[in-house]
Order: C-alpha cells, then sequence, then structure tokens
C-alpha cells in the first residue's frame, strides 16, 4: 500500500505544480493588461496519515502537496495614498488646463494681440487731440473705436463659450461618475457571489473594480471600504455613493439662475438636491478638499459669466456724513470682498471676464464721461419738467418715474403723450453737464449743435432722456436703467457704437460751445487713460493705468497658472512614484514570470518521474516478485 500512497503523493504534485504553471501562464498573458495585479500559486503539505506512535514522535505518512488559495498581491496603503495624490493631481491639472487656456484667449484672439487694438484706439484718440476738426482723424477714432469694441467682444465672447465648454464637461464627467458606480456595485454582486462559498477569489473582477476605483479618485474625492463578502462601499465627498444594495446616482442642477446662469453643479437628488461640492470654501492639500478633476473643473468654470460689477471697488468714504456710516460702508465692502474672493475671484475664467469687462468699462466710460460729462445735481428750487412722449417710463430716474405713476403708456411702457411732472427743492438728479466750466461738455458740430454726444451707447437704453424745464433751459436726465426695470451697464455684450455718430461724424462733441474747436478734449482723455487709477481686483490694490492693466490682468493670470503647473507637476512626480511602487509589488514581471514558469516545470516534470519510478517498482513487484 505505500507504494499506491506514493502514486497519489506525486499526482498531487502534478496538480499542484499544473496550477501553478496556469497561474503563471495567466500573469504573462495579461502583462499588459491595464490594472492587473499579479496573482501568486500557494502550495501547502496535504493531510499526514498517521501509522502510530512512540516515546518520542508520531509515525506518519504523508499525502503529497496540494494548491492553497491563489494570492492577490496588493498593497491597500499604497492604492489609498495613489488615489488620493491621483485626485489631487487632477484638480490641479484641471485649473492649470483652464488657466492656459484663459490666457491664450487674452493673449491671442485670431492672430491680432488684443492689446494692439488698445494702442490703435489710443493713437486715433492722439490724433483727434491735434486736429479734432479732421474729417480723417474723426473718421479714423469711429473707425478704431468699432475695432476696440468687436474683439473685446471677441475675447469676452471666447471666455463665455470655454466656460460653456466646460460647463459640458461637468456633465460628462458627472454621467462618468455614475457610470463608474454602477460598473462597480455590479462587480460587488459578482465578487459576491463567487467568493461567498470561501473556495475561491474572483481576483480578475477585484482587479477591475480596483481599476475602477483608480479612475473614480481622479475624478472626485472619495472613502472606501471593503464589507463582508469582499462588497465595497464608496463614500464622495462624505456621502454615500456606492452602497451594499445599490448607487446613489449624482445628479445636476442650474444653482445659480438668479444671476442668469445655466451652469450646472453637481447634486444629490436622494438628499434633496443638496450640493456635492462646497466650492466657496477656500481649497488647500491642508483641508484635503483639493482632490479631483471635477471640483477643478467646477472652480475654474465658475458659477457664471461675470462682469465688472462683480469686483468690490472700496467706497469714497468722504461722501458719508457719520463715521457710523464710513464704518457701515466699510463692512459691507469687507463682506462684497470676501464673497468675491470666494466665487469669482476663486475661478480663473470668472475671474478674467470681471477683469477683463473692468478694463472695458474702464475704457468706455472714461472716454464717454469725457465726451458727454454727468453731474449729479440738487435742485435749489421746485422744478417742472415736460417728459416727452415715446420717453420710456423703466428707463428713467427713480424720482422720474414715482412722478410719472400713472401716466398713460403703449405696451412698452413708453409715454403716449407729452407729460409734464414737478420735483420738489432738493431732489438729486443725474443729468449732462452742459454748464460753462472746465468739466462742462462739448458740441458736435452738426446743424443743431448737439451737446455731448456719447462714443459708446448701451443697447437697449438711450444715454439721456431730454426734458424741457418750465425755467426755459433742456436738461438732458441720464437714464440708469433698462426697459426691465434693471440696472443698464457699460458691460461688454450690451454697448454699441452710438449709430448717430456713426452714421454722421459731426455729431462727435470735439466743438466748444462758442464753436471753437476744443483742442483740450482729446488731451483729457489722453491724461484720463494714462492715469494710474483701475485696480484689478481688491487683491492687487496697486492703481494702474489702461496700457499696464491689461498686461498685468494676463500677468496674474499666467501667475496662477504657474501655480497651477507647478503643484500639478509635483502631484504627478508623486503619482507615478506611487505607482513605480504600486509595480514594483504586484505588477507582473516577465523575468521572474519565466523564472517561476521553469521552477513549476521542474517540479511538474520531477512528480512525472516520480510517478514513473513508482510504477516500475510496481511492475517489478506484481510481474516478476509476485510471479515467484
Amino acid at each position: 500500500m505505500p507504494l499506491m500512497t506514493s502514486l497519489y503523493t506525486g499526482a498531487s504534485g502534478l496538480k499542484a505544480n499544473q496550477n501553478a504553471l496556469n497561474t503563471t501562464g495567466h500573469n504573462l498573458a495579461n502583462i499588459n493588461t491595464k490594472g492587473y495585479v499579479r496573482q501568486q500559486a500557494g502550495m501547502v503539505d496535504n493531510i499526514y496519515s498517521n501509522l502510530g506512535y512512540t516515546a518520542v514522535n508520531t509515525k506518519q505518512v504523508g499525502l503529497g502537496v496540494i494548491s492553497a488559495e491563489s494570492r492577490h498581491i496588493r498593497e491597500v496603503l499604497l492604492d489609498s495614498a495613489y488615489r488620493e495624490q491621483n485626485g489631487r493631481m487632477n484638480f490641479y491639472s484641471s485649473k492649470y488646463t483652464a488657466s492656459t487656456e484663459v490666457e491664450s484667449i487674452l493673449g491671442e484672439l485670431e492672430g491680432v494681440a488684443f492689446q494692439q487694438s488698445l494702442e490703435d484706439l489710443k493713437s486715433a484718440i492722439h490724433e483727434m487731440a491735434k486736429t479734432p476738426d479732421s474729417t480723417t482723424t474723426r473718421a479714423e477714432l469711429i473707425m478704431y473705436a468699432e475695432a476696440f469694441l468687436t474683439r473685446a467682444n471677441s475675447v469676452y465672447s471666447e471666455l463665455t463659450e470655454y466656460q460653456q465648454e466646460l460647463d459640458g464637461k461637468v456633465t460628462d464627467i458627472v454621467n462618468q461618475i455614475n457610470t463608474i458606480g454602477d460598473k462597480i456595485h455590479s462587480l460587488n454582486l459578482q465578487i459576491a457571489s463567487i467568493e461567498a462559498p470561501g473556495i475561491e477569489t474572483a481576483s480578475d473582477l477585484r482587479d477591475q473594480r480596483d481599476l475602477l476605483l483608480d479612475e473614480l479618485s481622479g475624478l472626485t474625492k472619495i472613502d472606501y471600504t471593503e464589507g463582508e463578502n469582499g462588497i465595497v462601499t464608496v463614500k464622495i465627498e462624505s456621502t454615500n455613493f456606492v452602497v451594499k444594495d445599490g448607487v446613489f446616482h449624482m445628479g445636476t442642477a442650474a444653482l445659480n439662475s438668479d444671476r442668469g446662469s445655466t451652469y450646472i453643479s453637481p447634486v444629490w437628488p436622494h438628499i434633496d438636491n443638496a450640493q456635492v461640492y462646497e466650492t466657496t470654501v477656500e481649497t488647500s492639500t491642508a483641508k484635503n478638499n483639493d482632490i479631483g478633476e471635477l471640483k477643478g473643473l467646477l472652480i475654474a468654470r465658475g458659477g457664471y459669466a461675470a462682469t465688472y460689477k462683480d469686483i468690490p471697488r472700496e467706497p469714497d468714504y468722504s461722501k458719508y456724513a457719520t463715521d457710523a456710516e464710513k464704518v457701515a460702508a466699510y463692512e459691507q465692502y469687507e463682506k462684497d470682498v470676501r464673497e468675491y474672493n470666494q466665487t469669482v475671484g476663486n475661478s480663473v475664467i470668472s475671474k478674467a471676464q470681471a477683469m477683463f469687462d473692468q478694463l472695458f468699462n474702464n475704457v468706455v466710460t472714461m472716454i464717454n464721461d469725457a465726451l458727454s460729462p454727468t453731474i449729479e445735481k440738487k435742485l435749489d428750487t421746485d422744478l417742472t419738467l415736460t417728459i416727452p412722449k415715446g420717453a420710456i417710463i423703466s428707463t428713467l430716474d427713480k424720482e422720474v418715474q414715482a412722478k410719472l405713476a400713472g401716466a398713460q403708456t403703449d405696451k412698452n411702457g413708453a409715454l403716449l403723450q407729452d407729460t409734464d411732472i414737478t420735483l420738489s427743492a432738493g431732489t438729486k438728479i443725474t443729468i449732462l453737464n452742459i454748464d460753462e466750466d472746465e468739466n462742462g461738455c462739448s458740441y458736435g458740430c452738426d446743424a443743431d449743435k448737439t451737446p455731448g454726444s456719447e462714443l459708446f451707447s448701451r443697447k437697449e437704453v438711450e444715454r439721456y432722456t431730454v426734458a424741457e424745464g418750465k425755467d426755459g433751459k433742456k436738461y438732458y436726465i441720464y437714464n440708469p436703467y433698462n426697459e426691465f426695470g434693471s440696472e443698464s451697464t457699460y458691460s461688454l455684450q450690451n454697448v454699441k457704437l452710438n449709430q448717430k455718430i456713426v452714421d454722421d461724424y459731426s455729431y462727435l462733441p470735439f466743438t466748444t460751445k462758442n464753436l471753437d474747436v476744443d483742442m483740450k478734449l482729446g488731451e483729457k482723455i489722453i491724461q484720463l487713460w494714462n492715469s494710474p487709477s483701475l485696480n484689478l481686483d481688491p487683491s492687487n490694490a496697486t492703481p494702474k493705468d489702461v496700457d499696464n492693466y491689461y498686461t498685468a490682468m494676463v500677468g496674474v493670470i499666467s501667475n496662477d497658472g504657474y501655480i497651477y503647473n507647478t503643484i500639478a507637476k509635483n502631484q504627478n512626480s508623486a503619482v507615478l512614484e506611487l505607482d513605480n511602487k504600486r509595480q514594483s509589488s504586484h505588477g507582473v514581471s516577465s523575468e521572474e514570470e519565466l523564472t517561476n514558469m521553469m521552477k513549476f516545470k521542474n517540479a511538474y516534470d520531477a512528480s512525472s518521474r516520480f510517478i514513473n519510478v513508482v510504477t516500475e517498482m510496481l511492475d517489478t513487484l506484481i510481474n516478476q516478485v509476485g510471479v515467484h
């Protein structure tokens, strides 16, 4: 019987080494499979047969070897570190990509640098200062003003289009995250069903799931744990995502509709559309909230298309009568700065939009206020005005609107007839300054000697409503609102050239009231142009002139991009180092596997020869010894 037992011993070696060869072959076949982790064949002694006992030992006969569980080599701590650093790298990479794109848009547009349009416009104003009565210089001013307006709108449109492109990417990534969640849940079920009997490990399925966790970690911040039956549960930003029984899908919603924005943000539909990310909180490695491509894209994109109105400007405290009013104004300014830093100032695109629009608004306002200067007038006595037929009530000053309450209008809100109103003494109204002082307006050389025509107009409202006063004067009342009653601003995509001036250059107000050529107006505009009076934003408080402002603005975006790129590169190095460690730990080495293959092949051959020897011995015993 011992020789028969030896046959089983040899057979166990054949089987165990065959399994080891299969495992080694499987490793080699998947050497280039992404996410594959090498498997290691394990062998242990088979049970022993007890033959008896002596005073010093137990008489046992070994029954060979059996295959143990195929080990799935994986370093959990390395996986965790890799996934965290991978998410952080993608966070800063997405912000760097956005900064690079914005810098490209600001620096160059269709081969024509925007800064050139600023220089051309300034040059045209210089020429107007020299020969303001020349038809040629007037034509050049209109031409370069139109080029400036066209290029400014193109740059802003490019920024907005890129913002919309990122908004589409946000949707794509949310869908990608949900798809990954569904796949992880499906693999959970498969792994649990295979491993439930406790016989084998679903190694290949675990590799697929781990690869999905790697991918998910690059998109968003995750926490995960493996529970009973090998089921992995995943949390995103501390909220359940993949659970034992299913997946809580991420949704999207437009959260800035009050600002006219349709841009979407990720939400949790199962928690009353709670926001997935709190993007207004400062992000940093110390707070461990700078993780994931999706969050990086959201912050880079911003919540809406920003304008110059989003940049807080420190108030002129001299306008306040009491210390309490000054303190209240300062506190409000500080509050506005914090909100700016948490929203627009935190977004590379929104910040670029706001700063660029502020530059545009400053140039347009500077030129318009020189050509068509306004003044806030406090009435000394009651003043009766005739508001002309056709004036749209919603665009007028609030004091004037209140006096026109109940007046007859058409469906567009325009007066159906001339209407008289009386403004009380002490009322403040903003009007065209037609006084004969150094700040008074100039006139056109047209037949009517039109005072103070602006060069840039708002699209939906005239600069002034001309009212006849009972004192025999004309009052050009500034229209602060649009037809919907909202503030009407000289902001990009809300401005056009004054068509009256485009059609007839004589309306350009470069003539004094006495019909002399106004030689000072052009010089005044150039002086304002060169005056350092504009801050980029609250964090860049050094005043700059128009020329330096644009350069500094591009520099701020470039500097942000440099910082993001530096961090992303450092993170990339960390990710590569961790991945190399993972590969050295559980990657497939062709040399090592070929060595193992030779080892198991030799062991297999040895088992085979062992069986042959035992067979020959049995043959000798039975056929030769047994005959006698």
